[in-house]
């Protein structure tokens, strides 16, 4: 048998300045979706020709919390007892605007809500991962010291101008053997997209759209970029394990508890997950005996569609569905933020977003009717 390979939580997970509550005892329930396991480069386009966001949550339980009796949630749902669990596709259906009009979604969120439940989520923008390693690599460099504290505007701005023309850009990718660009070419490749970034300069640029444009033509003195050489041709995600691994190993004194699947199973069981001397605490369970398992499964469903809804509209007609919302829409969308108000005050980093500045505001605009930034009305 293979031995495991021994992962310290204080060496994976997340402790930054700033995010606070990651030591507390908890027990977090995961579900999962929009798991498209591999992400391939091939031929100038992607394997997978929808890259909806993955999404990995579920619950938040604080030591003393329980979701109380969940044969009277399936009364008050309606579930019949042919149904052996509750499931998004039993409460909502459509897309999410549809989906946030459920009154059977209201009684959900509500009944989380009344027993002051949290959520937590890990939202990942696919592309958006895969191309932000390109300024990564570039912003690692020590010549590249002062552009550091902008490497997120300069991530938004990549992806942002690279989307304009993906197909071209994937061809670009493809040319250079992305994400194995040898040193010989990495001038060459890095002249490529800052040729395409002028190519597809957008209409209303700002000062970050021009910081990537000076940083790309300074960076084409770089021998390497750091993150994209040595790997292997055309991967450009191996498996979503590393966000299950970073999430159970930031909060590494919770209990995690995920839904029975054959390939995260196996995925996980190659470490061993360790806070100090004890291995932490980690197990999966068959949805059918976890109900906990099942409302995780309810919210990442909504959550799944909230956040592909978010990166597919733009933000003027964000402005103009909000406010145009259903009462009970409304409603729904209100209880949301209330549980991610609850999670918020428990540890900012049970909310972990992996996606772009503007998508970011997007999401406040919608959520909390935040004003949306002038660029983000004029793209």
């Amino acid at each position: 048998m293979t031995d495991k390979i021994e992962l310290q939580a204080d060496d994976f997970g997340h402790r930054h300045p700033g995010i606070y509550g990651t030591e507390r005892e908890m027990t977090l329930y995961y579900d999962e979706t929009n798991n498209i396991r591999k992400l391939r480069l091939r031929e100038n386009r992607l394997n997978a020709e929808k890259q909806d966001n993955f999404v990995l949550g579920g619950l938040v339980m604080l030591p003393g919390q329980s979701i109380g009796d969940i044969k009277e949630l399936r009364k008050a749902l309606y579930i019949q007892p042919t149904a052996k669990e509750i499931k998004f596709d039993l409460i909502a259906k459509g897309d999410f605007m549809e989906a946030l009009g459920s009154e059977k979604l209201g009684k959900v969120l509500s009944w989380l809500r009344a027993r002051e439940i949290g959520i937590h989520f890990i939202n990942l923008n696919v592309l958006h991962w895969v191309i932000l390693d390109i300024v990564e690599s570039i912003v690692a460099d020590d010549e590249f010291e002062e552009v550091l504290p902008f490497q997120h505007e300069l991530k938004n701005e990549l992806h942002y101008i690279a989307t304009r023309d993906l197909p071209g850009f994937l061809g670009i990718m493809q040319s250079y053997s992305f994400p194995d660009i040898s040193r010989e070419r990495t001038s060459d490749f890095i002249r490529e997209v800052r040729e395409f970034v002028v190519a597809n300069w957008p209409e209303n640029p700002n000062p970050a759209t021009m910081m990537l444009r000076d940083v790309l033509s300074k960076a084409m003195s770089l021998n390497e970029l750091a993150f994209l050489v040595d790997e292997q041709a055309g991967e450009l995600i191996d498996g979503f394990h590393r966000f299950f691994l970073n999430r159970i190993c930031t909060f590494k004194n919770a209990r995690h508890i995920l839904d029975e699947e054959k390939t995260v199973q196996a995925e996980l069981a190659r470490f061993r997950l360790m806070n100090g001397e004890e291995e932490m605490d980690v197990s999966f369970v068959d949805s059918v005996n976890a109900p906990e398992i099942q409302l995780s499964d309810v919210i990442v469903g909504l959550l799944g569609r909230f956040f592909t809804f978010i990166e597919n509209t733009h933000s003027s007609d964000l402005v103009r569905l909000r406010d145009n919302l259903t009462p009970t829409q409304k409603q729904n969308l209100d209880t949301l933020g209330e549980l991610i108000n609850i999670s918020d005050a428990v540890s900012n980093d049970l909310l972990f977003r992996v996606t772009t500045m503007d998508s970011n505001y997007k999401s406040d605009v919608f959520l909390w009717g935040t004003t949306p930034l002038p660029h983000l009305l004029a793209r």
